[in-house]
């Protein structure tokens, strides 16, 4: 019997590696691919075929296989901030690499296509986040990632879906050395490193953080449970977290006095943002990594880093 195969783009990225690691354990036949513009030669896991390819360019598709059963989209520039420095190379990344793909898939017949996309497609938002809510983002990131749903969606009849709205994931594995991206990696990092914590915007501000493992289990569950087809679903805990908490939690885990540093908050950044998952009750997976264990996790994880210098 053939093993069913799994193409993971972004597969040398924080979320793309960790998904890849699980899929190997369940003996599923994975092909990775990444450019290595944020991802790293490290993350590539054994067991995987890894091809390094720019999804961006139309021209190289074809060195992607012909035979595969489905695609787990993770690949693209994930930054907020950096999205206001290079707004086309935001839209290459996040957009256009989308739409390769799903020229791929039709060409192909490729049958489900699921995409890693992101809260930043509301906007602020002061109630929980439903997927009924309108979309307004507040960054060129959210806009494509947004743009990027909706060609999905334009193209549905040709394959099964699922759009992974993913909220603040973090955890063991998370980029330590990019300060433009994942909240929680750029504080633990810096009170390491430096016994500061830079906060961009106020400390009000909060956020719904997802741990790695439990984004990892839900991408695999939606393997098998088909009530998870075809649907927008908000890949959070559902718990709001102000940076005030996540600051409290990390100090006491460092057990030094350190000392909050508040800079101006960058453009396009969302004052606060949870999840709402009343809908989402066909999901199996219940039961979520408390903050605290995460952070603890986290920080455990960071501390065998080497941290003197990014780079």
């Amino acid at each position: 019997m053939r093993k069913i195969r799994i193409l993971v783009t972004g597969a040398a990225g924080f979320i793309g590696s960790k998904i890849c690691t699980e899929l190997i354990k369940r003996k599923y036949s994975v092909i990775g691919c990444d450019d290595f513009y944020s991802g790293k030669k490290k993350n590539i896991v054994n067991g995987i075929k890894f091809i390094k390819i720019d999804l961006s360019k139309k021209e190289k598709i074809y060195r992607l296989p012909k035979k595969i059963d489905y695609i787990f989209h993770l690949a693209g520039q994930s930054s907020g901030e950096k999205s206001f420095e290079d707004p086309f190379n935001d839209l290459r990344r996040n957009f256009i690499t989308t739409d390769n793909l799903i020229s791929y898939a039709k060409k192909n017949s490729i049958k489900n296509f699921f995409y890693a996309s992101s809260m930043s497609v509301y906007g602020d938002s002061s109630i929980k986040a439903n997927i009924k809510n309108n979309c307004n983002p507040l960054s060129y990131y959210g806009l494509h990632k947004k743009l990027s749903e909706d060609y999905i969606l334009k193209n549905s009849k040709n394959f099964n879906y699922i759009l992974f709205r993913m909220f603040n994931v973090y955890g063991p594995g998370q980029d330590l050395f990019n300060e433009k991206q994942g909240m929680v990696s750029i504080y633990l990092s810096s009170l390491i490193r430096e016994n500061k914590i830079f906060v961009k915007g106020s400390i009000n501000r909060f956020r719904d953080l997802i741990y790695i493992d439990d984004v990892v289990d839900i991408w695999i569950e939606a393997l098998k449970n088909k009530k998870m087809l075809n649907k927008i679903i908000n890949l959070g805990t559902g718990q709001k977290t102000t940076v005030f908490t996540i600051l409290n939690i990390l100090q006491k885990l460092h057990n030094k006095k350190s000392k909050i540093i508040i800079k101006k908050n960058t453009p396009g950044d969302q004052h606060g943002i949870y999840a709402d998952k009343s809908i989402q009750k066909f999901i199996k997976k219940k039961n979520f990594i408390k903050i605290e264990d995460g952070l603890k996790n986290f920080y455990t994880w960071a501390t065998k880093i080497k941290l003197n210098k990014f780079g």
